[in-house]
């Protein structure tokens, strides 16, 4: 496995609270039980990795398919009753706050073993963008549901009821939160905002959805006050600790006073795990800081919403997730998400700690039975506030 590793290894319930951090153990979840959508999608869901563990379940129960799940899960039939009809996919003059031309980002991409990714020079966010990486996104959006039992923690449940809502889903992916709450919420308007437009393909997508495409980072083309509500997960990847700043800062200039902004994102530093998933895990965090990208945003993005000046309060929920088939089915698929992260940037890692690529998979190998072995967890963080009205 090569004398550096070898070196290197032997060296080697929910709360919520205003302005403060609190941790607890979630009790283990043996069964899903969501809304019927995620039911429909984790009892289909079917590993697309191939990598087969030595402990009682596996992930891969077929051959490895680059393809996202049945277009039938995410299928959703148009409301009864929408908010103001859009087109999915056109621009509005009295939307937007200026004309998008989708050529000011590069549509090219670039591919390294056999994986699609981003070619934009000023993106940090290294995970691919491809059918399979959409796969490994839908899941983890039903992980998160099932465990904070909720899409949001924002008390903006009646508004979005009463309808006329505009709501932003920055960073959009897949669009597995965006049409959850789309078809939830028939009579409110959604925005999904991406690199890259995933969301084509969805031939029965609500009419109340819309996709623009854009970079944070360049400023979103919006107008001030625009949204009532605004969601950004899974954003950690891709951001230093000034992105993240400017980020909310624009996240506040398109939220209407009163309107309410949340924010969902990981800890990256594992809790209870073995010796070779701490390795993996570590070397992943050294190099995301050799990128300059914020490794603790978890424990920052509360007082970067207070020094806003446009906050009154920020709550807080984190919840911990256990890994792993002795926590049940919904415990199998967070190991499996975690070994996707890791297979995903296999070319860039193995290089990092000095292994090919066939005793990296070795590693990966031994991931499930660490977990099993260690109870392993790690904790997912919410925060959301609601922006001040000008005195």
């Amino acid at each position: 496995m090569g004398k550096s590793l070898s070196k290197n290894l032997s060296s080697s319930n929910s709360s919520y609270s205003e302005r403060t951090f609190t941790s607890s153990k979630q009790t283990s979840l043996s069964t899903i039980s969501t809304n019927s959508r995620s039911n429909s999608f984790l009892n289909k869901r079917v590993s697309s990795f191939s990598i087969k563990s030595s402990s009682k379940w596996s992930l891969a129960t077929s051959l490895p398919k680059n393809t996202p799940p049945s277009n039938s899960i995410f299928s959703i039939t148009a409301p009864n009753t929408p908010g103001t009809p859009r087109n999915p996919f056109i621009d509005s003059s009295d939307y937007f706050n200026i004309n998008i031309n989708n050529n000011d980002l590069s549509s090219e991409y670039k591919f390294i073993d056999g994986r699609r990714f981003h070619n934009i020079d000023s993106v940090k966010y290294f995970l691919p963008n491809d059918e399979l990486e959409m796969d490994r996104l839908k899941t983890l959006h039903y992980i998160l549901h099932n465990v904070f039992q909720s899409n949001f923690s924002s008390p903006v449940n009646e508004i979005l009821k009463i309808g006329g809502a505009e709501i932003l889903d920055l960073g959009c992916g897949p669009g597995a939160w965006l049409l959850d709450m789309a078809e939830t919420f028939p009579k409110s308007n959604f925005t999904g905002v991406d690199l890259t437009n995933t969301l084509i393909g969805n031939d029965d997508m609500s009419k109340n959805i819309k996709f623009i495409k854009g970079n944070v980072l360049d400023g979103l083309p919006f107008k001030n006050s625009t949204f009532d509500y605004v969601f950004i997960r899974n954003l950690s990847y891709g951001f230093s600790e000034q992105d993240w700043k400017d980020v909310i800062n624009e996240l506040i200039r398109i939220t209407k006073p009163g309107g309410w902004i949340e924010l969902m994102e990981p800890e990256f530093k594992a809790r209870d795990y073995g010796q070779i998933t701490i390795y993996l895990n570590d070397a992943f965090i050294k190099d995301l800081q050799s990128q300059n990208i914020c490794i603790n945003i978890t424990t920052k993005l509360e007082q970067f919403l207070i020094d806003t000046k446009q906050i009154d309060r920020v709550f807080h929920d984190e919840k911990s997730i256990n890994c792993g088939s002795w926590a049940g089915r919904l415990g199998e698929l967070v190991c499996e998400d975690f070994i996707m992260i890791m297979s995903a940037i296999k070319p860039r890692l193995s290089q990092i700690i000095g292994v090919n690529h066939d005793d990296y998979d070795q590693l990966l190998k031994s991931i499930p039975d660490e977990m099993n072995e260690c109870k392993s967890s790690f904790i997912n963080h919410r925060f959301w506030a609601q922006k001040l009205f000008p005195i």
